[in-house]
């Protein structure tokens, strides 16, 4: 929890103990306090009573009227009082390449799969009805490309290039199945840490309605699947604004994702549900991919697996890569110019706070090949690409 609770002071020194002592010592002294004696007996489950609502009742109560330390249930109540509300998760998105039969129809809602092997299958189903309709190849057969989403939310709808091959129920009409590339922007519910985080945000700066670069942001977080948003103003004249989004595992937002986030800014069907000043032009993009490449020799905490250490420094870099792209000031996001960095000490230090790691050779660090901090334009988003470690 990023903020440490401690115990009011009145709440301190409340053992079973000590408020027994208390208890007896209220008594009169002319009458037998000793263990096992009756006042003793009679006066002890008080004690007890007492110093477990002191001691955890009381405490876990102010915990929940502050959003600080709330979390589930009580933590969504401060977010309703506030206007917002838990992030569901979001389901994976992506194409997939049908090869059948001319004039075979994949029905919206038709499933597909990718094969189970350690795990199960995940399932996508298409997003709208594709007839197979274009030139057949040398064998009769025809090519179409199926937009499919991921039957559950979460990252585990997430999958590599050509994995997605099967079909739940095949049809003889349909020969071939393949994602080209990897489905993306599957995400789990928003965890209490990061609504705590938006709810706080409200409370600390308050709601705007202007437009501001704060307003874009706030509202893109609030659409299931966004991690972060940078705003460039008038990017393209007075009155035009640009929205870059980073879906929550950290790479650049999908299609999907960014027709949510404008359809829930602007309403293009209902413009009484608006939240864009009028006569704004909003245009929503994922940022250009900054590759980043890794290398670095550690030393293993022990027991533990270097596959599993190496993927807790990919979640925390992500988690790095947000922050180090959500410092801009307003005049150099206008001018276009680098403003940012990722900051080669705090690669090394979120290196040196991952999980499992013992230690590592300082000299051994590269990042891009170099040592030096590395620039972030606007419009660009770092993506962690490879990461090489020897133990």
């Amino acid at each position: 929890m990023p903020y440490p609770y401690t115990p009011p002071e009145f709440l301190e020194n409340q053992t079973v103990e000590a408020i027994h002592r208390r208890m007896l010592g209220a008594l009169p002294d002319d009458i037998d306090k000793s263990e096992l004696g009756i006042p003793w007996d009679f006066t002890r489950p008080a004690a007890e009573e007492k110093a477990e609502f002191v001691g955890f009742e009381l405490n876990e109560t102010i915990k929940i009227i502050f959003p600080h330390w709330a979390d589930g249930r009580w933590l969504d109540r401060h977010a309703e009082m506030e206007g917002l509300s838990r992030r569901p998760a979001n389901r994976a998105f992506g194409t997939l390449e049908v090869t059948g039969r001319p004039g075979v129809t994949v029905a919206q809602g038709f499933q597909f799969a990718t094969p189970a092997n350690l795990t199960a299958s995940v399932i996508f189903e298409a997003t709208e009805e594709i007839v197979l309709d274009g030139e057949p190849d040398g064998t009769g057969q025809v090519a179409g490309v199926v937009p499919v989403r991921a039957v559950e939310g979460g990252r585990g709808g997430n999958v590599p290039p050509d994995s997605v091959i099967l079909m739940v129920r095949p049809d003889a009409g349909i020969t071939y199945i393949t994602n080209p590339e990897a489905t993306t922007g599957g995400a789990p519910e928003e965890t209490d840490d990061e609504l705590r985080e938006r709810v706080l945000d409200m409370i600390r700066y308050g709601i705007s309605w202007t437009g501001c670069d704060a307003d874009y942001v706030r509202w893109a977080k609030e659409v299931p699947g966004v991690g972060q948003a940078v705003t460039q103003a008038e990017w393209a004249g007075p009155g035009t604004v640009r929205l870059f989004v980073i879906d929550a595992n950290g790479l650049p937002a999908n299609q999907q994702i960014l027709d949510a986030v404008y359809v829930h800014i602007i309403h293009p069907e209902d413009r009484m549900q608006r939240k864009a000043p009028i006569g704004a032009t909003l245009t929503v993009a994922a940022p250009e991919p900054l590759y980043v490449d890794i290398a670095a020799t550690i030393l293993l905490q022990e027991d533990e697996n270097l596959d599993a250490v190496i993927d807790r420094f990919r979640g925390n870099l992500n988690n790095y890569w947000l922050e180090a792209t959500s410092e801009n000031s307003l005049f150099e996001i206008q001018s276009g110019a680098a403003q940012n960095f990722i900051k080669f000490v705090f690669v090394a230090a979120t290196l040196a706070n991952t999980l499992g790691v013992a230690n590592y050779i300082p000299r051994s660090l590269l990042v891009n090949g170099g040592r030096d901090d590395i620039p972030i334009s606007i419009g660009r988003f770092p993506v962690t690409r490879e990461v090489v470690m020897i133990e």
